[in-house]
């Protein structure tokens, strides 16, 4: 039984490690030609270190907060959050170079920074949307299937538009979302639909196509309603002009409904249960390594079943999923509150 238990602490804290990928960068290959070739590598390097810092930072803030940081970003702050530089492959040939490169930031430092600036940010990569479209025209109409244009788009792009999910668009799925769910602006099989596709984040589109243009309104789903975050019309529909706006506009807003305000401190008291002091310890090795809690110190210690004070940024739902995505489950109602593993 003990090596049971080791066995899934273990495979817990395995997964726990590949949460923060959030914070390395792709691989990007260097080849050029130049009589200068440590210049140029330098050169080629910080562009690299823009354009990786840019797309991290764009994932965890909204525009507006992006904005300010975009406002005073140059080289030496983005060399101030290096965790490492991996140059990988690497061949000088005269006056030719290639190599491989991948960068890693440093979490602590980057959230740290945004803190101490007041820069709300959001404390993990953003969630994906499962896309519910409603193509209505003339004398078609289609939901979920696989005729449906705007799917077929979506299909053919899917990299740029990553954090769109497309549903099997599969007969039962037509039987879990109908015309009516968009007309009425309710889904009656919501509950079913998460349990198939284990999204929460729906993202419903209804395009309205007549003879002289295209009307399009999507919605979020939330609270049991459509929550309208775009309308937009076109003479002609151009896909990739409305999904690059519609997938900005929906990571905007769920950053919005999930960004840490950094000036908001609270407090919380949480009783943390563990099969062993080694479980406990890591539990509280990941506790520390939050970047939105700022201090956990003991209130009561007893065997298995210790009382901590939490200090945190922002509100207790973002902490609980904060939490949640590092494999730890928080639970609080009235004055009771308790984490344990997942």
């Amino acid at each position: 039984m003990r090596i049971i238990q080791y066995f899934m602490i273990a495979w817990f804290f395995a997964n726990y490690s590949f949460s923060k990928n959030l914070y390395y960068s792709d691989e990007y290959e260097i080849k050029f030609v130049s009589d200068n070739i440590n210049l140029k590598k330098e050169e080629i390097i910080n562009s690299i270190k823009y354009k990786s810092f840019k797309k991290l930072t764009n994932l965890i803030l909204t525009n507006s907060e992006y904005q300010k940081l975009n406002d005073i970003i140059n080289i030496d702050l983005i060399n101030n959050f290096l965790f490492s530089l991996d140059i990988n492959e690497e061949k000088i040939n005269n006056k030719n170079y290639s190599s491989i490169i991948k960068i890693t930031y440093d979490n602590s430092k980057i959230i740290d920074y945004f803190i101490n600036n007041n820069i709300n940010f959001v404390p993990y990569e953003p969630e994906k949307f499962l896309l519910i479209i409603f193509d209505q025209k003339l004398f078609s109409e289609n939901i979920l299937s696989k005729e449906n244009k705007f799917y077929e788009y979506l299909f053919l792009n899917e990299i740029q538009y990553e954090y769109f999910v497309i549903p099997n668009l599969d007969i039962n799925d037509r039987y879990i979302i109908k015309k009516e769910d968009f007309l009425s602006k309710k889904l009656k099989n919501y509950k079913q639909l998460i349990k198939k596709y284990k999204y929460k984040n729906i993202l419903l589109v209804h395009s309205i196509s007549d003879l002289n243009s295209v009307k399009i309104n999507s919605y979020i789903y939330k609270n049991n309603n459509f929550l309208l975050i775009d309308n937009t019309s076109f003479p002609k529909i151009n896909y990739e002009l409305f999904y690059n706006n519609l997938q900005t506009k929906a990571l905007n807003y769920w950053k919005n409904d999930n960004i840490v305000h950094s000036s908001n401190i609270q407090n919380i008291t949480c009783r943390i249960k563990t099969l062993s002091l080694i479980e406990l310890k890591k539990i509280k090795e990941i506790i520390n390594n939050n970047n939105i809690i700022q201090k956990i110190s003991a209130n009561v210690i007893s065997y298995n079943n210790s009382t901590y004070d939490l200090l945190f940024y922002g509100n207790l739902n973002i902490l609980i999923k904060s939490l949640n995505k590092d494999k730890l489950e928080l639970k609080s109602n009235k004055n009771n509150c308790r984490i344990k593993i997942l």
